[in-house]
């Protein structure tokens, strides 16, 4: 008699362990909607998931100080993000061998940096295609390693290896989106919320001998005007230092606001308790003149996004730190330079 042949019982012509192609391409949807946030997102979100990591590798090291630097930190986060990139790619072209997946993962690292150059607030860098691309080398290998594990186990011990090979895959660009999203408090693109417009201004009598600096004005840190003169010499020295360094390094850099007068910074609140409806909530943004750092000339809000991230990186070669959380443009001249930054208060009441 003939053998009856039923189409639904033949054989499954993936390569052995490998995930079935509606899982793999769910994960690749992830990984890719993961990677594309955590490189074109918002820049100042990405900067406070940058710097949400550092604190906690840094909390971790903290036995060992010194043992570890934000550009290291940075340069292996990078790393790690393109090795599901890798994995992903060697599992869809395992038929083609290792280098055609590498030359894709290297070229979408390219694209990224190149569409990078045409977003506000964000940098593009050769060393991220380096550290991308070693990234992409690394999941392309571990996928090697991980199909000729898979190819002889049982089916129930393979079906939980593909299980887990997904997760690993998935997990790392996912946890990096997510902390993009992570800020506890939203900031407007425009600017911070103690940056209110002079027609706001009881009267709109606050001027530049106020220390009033425009927004979007870009004040150079070495502009002849009170909001820097104003400055204490030793901050406004070293932020003038750090301002060479940035613009050699292609950042650019500038001023938001410096020193402010007791009555400028008066404004400021008002306009605040008038925007969050109370002197409490107020406060966690803006100071009263009495409180204020800016009045007495200790404090500068640095931008762009970029050089908030920059600086963020940084300003402790300069003895500048990020001292509150929720204002990753506000900076105090906080240890000696070279020194080792205290973390952020959460915001201005908690400091």
């Amino acid at each position: 008699m003939t053998p009856t042949h039923h189409p639904t019982r033949l054989r499954d012509r993936r390569a052995p362990g490998t995930p079935r192609p509606g899982r793999l391409g769910l994960a690749t949807v992830a990984v890719l909607l993961a990677v594309g946030w955590a490189t074109l997102g918002p820049a100042w979100l990405v900067a406070d998931a940058r710097r949400a990591v550092v604190a906690g590798v840094e909390v971790l090291a903290a036995p060992w100080p010194g043992s570890v630097h934000r550009a290291e930190i940075e340069a292996l986060a990078n790393v790690l993000l393109f090795v599901p990139v890798g994995a992903l790619a060697a599992l869809f072209l395992r038929r083609c061998g290792p280098v055609l997946p590498v030359a894709l993962g290297a070229a979408g690292s390219v694209l990224v940096e190149l569409v990078q150059s045409a977003l506000p607030g964000r940098v593009p860098d050769v060393v991220d295609v380096a550290a991308n691309t070693t990234g992409t080398v690394a999941g392309v290998a571990l996928t090697a390693v991980a199909l000729a594990a898979l190819r002889r186990p049982g089916r129930a011990r393979a079906r939980r290896l593909r299980r887990g090979l997904l997760l690993l895959l998935v997990a790392a660009p996912l946890l990096v989106g997510v902390a993009g999203c992570s800020s506890s408090r939203p900031v407007a693109a425009a600017g911070p919320p103690d940056r209110v417009d002079t027609g706001t201004r009881a009267g709109g009598a606050v001027t530049v001998a106020d220390g009033y600096v425009a927004d979007g004005e870009e004040l150079s840190a070495f502009a002849d005007v009170p909001a820097v003169t104003g400055l204490d010499g030793a901050l406004r020295t070293a932020v003038q230092d750090a301002a060479r360094d940035a613009t050699a390094s292609g950042v650019d850099f500038h001023v938001s606001s410096g020193w402010r007068s007791a009555a400028y910074q008066q404004s400021l609140f008002d306009a605040a308790v008038a925007q969050y409806g109370s002197a409490e909530a107020a406060r966690q943004w803006v100071l009263t003149p009495e409180e204020s750092s800016h009045v007495t000339g200790d404090a500068v809000d640095i931008g762009p996004t970029d050089a908030m991230s920059w600086l963020a990186q940084h300003g402790s070669d300069y003895g500048l730190c990020q001292t509150y959380g929720n204002e990753m443009w506000h900076f105090e001249l906080a240890v000696e330079r070279g020194g080792q930054c205290p973390a952020p208060a959460a915001d201005p009441t908690a400091g």
